[in-house]
C-alpha cells in the first residue's frame, strides 16, 4: 500500500514539475545566421524562392536579421521556371520540431503605411499527431493592420494599443493543445484566436517577404526569434502538495496496520 501510495505521489509531483515549456532556439542574429539552399538541421534554407539577402545588419543600434527583397527578383526578372507569383514569396525556413510558441522581433517600416498588398512577416508549419500538414499560421502586417492566415484565409485583426509606424513589435503564435486553439499576440496583446485544427506542434518557422511581378527593392527587419516547446495541460497548483499527502497517509495507514 505505501509503496503504491508513494509511487502516485512521485508521479503527480512530476507531472506537476514538467509544465514548463523548454526552448528549442534562441537566436538575436548578433552574427550572420547560417544559410543553405536546402533543408538540414541549424541553418535557415531556401522556402520557395531565396531572398536576394539574409544576414545580420545594424539597424536601430543593434545587430537585426535583414530580409532583402530586389526588383532583379521579380516575377519578371526570375528564371522562366519561377515566373510564378507563387515564388514572390521569397524567404527561408529554420527547423523547430516539437514548438508550441513561437515570437519574433518585426520592425513596421513607415514605408509600409498606405501601402496596399502585402509586405511580409512569419509563417509556422503546424502539423497534427501524424506529421500530417494541418495549417500554416501567418502573422504578417499590410494594409496599414496586422494580418492573420488561418484555415484557409486572411483574418484583419487591426492593430495593438499603442500602435506606431517606425517600431519594432513582438509578434507571437501559441499553440494551446488543451482548448485546440491558436492565439496571435502583439507584445503580449491578444488580436486573434483561432482553431489549431487538432495541431500537435509547429515543425519549422519561416521568414518571408513578398515581392511583386515587377519587382521591388525592400529590407525587412527581424530580430530576437525564440521558439519553445509545447507545455503540457497545466497541472493545479495544489496538486503536488496532495501527491505528497496521499503519500503520507498511505505510510500513516501501514504503520497503523503493523
Amino acid at each position: 500500500m505505501f509503496v503504491r501510495s508513494f509511487a502516485l505521489a512521485l508521479s503527480l509531483a512530476m507531472a506537476a514539475g514538467a509544465a514548463d515549456a523548454a526552448t528549442i532556439t534562441q537566436q538575436d542574429f548578433s552574427t550572420p545566421p547560417p544559410i543553405a539552399a536546402a533543408k538540414a538541421p541549424g541553418v535557415w534554407y531556401t522556402d520557395r524562392y531565396a531572398p536576394s539577402g539574409f544576414t545580420s545588419q545594424s539597424f536601430m543600434g543593434d545587430e537585426r536579421l535583414a530580409l532583402t527583397l530586389s526588383s532583379s527578383d521579380g516575377g519578371t526578372s526570375r528564371p522562366s521556371s519561377y515566373s510564378s507569383s507563387f515564388y514572390n514569396t521569397q524567404g527561408r525556413k529554420y527547423d523547430i520540431d516539437g514548438a508550441g510558441s513561437v515570437s519574433v522581433d518585426f520592425f513596421v517600416d513607415s514605408g509600409f503605411e498606405n501601402v496596399s498588398g502585402r509586405t511580409g512577416g512569419f509563417w509556422l508549419t503546424a502539423v497534427d499527431a501524424g506529421d500530417g500538414i494541418v495549417d500554416y499560421p501567418i502573422f504578417e502586417f499590410f494594409d496599414n493592420q496586422f494580418q492573420v492566415w488561418s484555415g484557409g484565409g486572411w483574418n484583419a485583426v487591426g492593430t495593438q494599443s499603442g500602435f506606431a509606424f517606425g517600431e519594432f513589435v513582438t509578434m507571437s503564435i501559441n499553440l494551446d493543445i488543451g482548448t485546440d486553439s491558436l492565439d496571435f499576440l502583439i507584445n503580449g496583446e491578444s488580436l486573434f484566436t483561432a482553431g489549431a485544427s487538432a495541431a500537435t506542434d509547429f515543425t519549422n518557422v519561416i521568414l518571408q517577404g513578398i515581392n511583386t511581378d515587377a519587382g521591388l527593392d525592400r529590407t525587412l527587419y527581424f530580430d530576437n526569434l525564440l521558439a519553445t516547446t509545447v507545455a503540457p495541460v497545466p497541472v493545479p497548483a495544489g496538486l503536488p502538495l496532495l501527491a505528497i499527502g496521499v503519500g503520507a497517509l498511505g505510510f500513516a495507514v501501514r504503520r497503523r496496520r503493523r
